[in-house]
């Protein structure tokens, strides 16, 4: 469902560059950049083990669409981290993905003003690696010694605030994101039930119209 209407969206707006509506000055491109900080949830938890979070890198570009004096339509692509260390078991588990967030911005018509953010992404797992296993070290998640089966394709939903900072014809956007994949992590029979991810970033996005006049 969520691939569906991030699909639709992308071809709406497709289709409406293509037909002339959109001005270059509604169109802004740039880059992102961000720290990110997560762990995992787990539906059952028979052995009672925290979950530490381990902190990973966010970057990658913005294509935004001004709709509107406060509505925008962000289409990006990252390169994210995620992942947490199991204190009692073992076993931090770090993983890379390439995420395209499609993200819908409400911003008060101001130079300096607040932004609510909110929308869906679905990720393709890049790299997986298992650490903290006694006589193990850092592996790979498909070594034989450690072997994990998960899902390497994940749904999220992405929401946050922040603010933005007009430079003339540009923006700064400096965000405070939020993200709970919707899509069971584990594949697994142990442990019982689902298993995702959930993370938080702080980021910074800098912004220039194609039209480099409109602000």
């Amino acid at each position: 469902m969520i691939a569906r209407v991030m699909s639709l969206a992308f071809c709406v707006l497709l289709l409406t560059v293509t037909a002339g509506r959109v001005s270059a000055q509604d169109v802004s491109i740039g880059g992102r950049l961000g720290v990110v900080g997560g762990a995992v949830s787990f539906e059952e938890n028979e052995f009672g083990d925290f979950d530490y979070p381990i902190t990973g890198l966010q970057i990658g570009g913005v294509a935004a669409y001004r709709m509107g004096s406060v509505l925008s339509l962000q289409a990006e692509l990252w390169f994210v981290q995620k992942g947490w260390i199991e204190t009692l078991s073992g076993g931090g588990r770090r993983l890379s993905y390439l995420e395209v967030p499609l993200l819908v911005v409400v911003t008060a018509p101001w130079k300096t003003a607040p932004q609510l953010l909110a929308g869906a992404s679905v990720g393709v797992e890049l790299a997986c690696s298992v650490t903290g296993v006694p006589h193990v070290g850092c592996v790979s998640c498909s070594d034989d010694r450690v072997k994990w089966l998960h899902r390497k394709l994940q749904f999220a939903t992405w929401f946050g605030f922040g603010v933005r900072r007009r430079f003339g014809a540009s923006q700064l956007q400096v965000q405070l994101l939020f993200n709970y994949n919707l899509t069971n992590l584990n594949r697994e029979p142990l442990p019982r039930g689902w298993a995702r991810l959930f993370s938080g970033a702080l980021s910074v996005a800098y912004l220039v119209p194609l039209g480099g006049t409109r602000p």
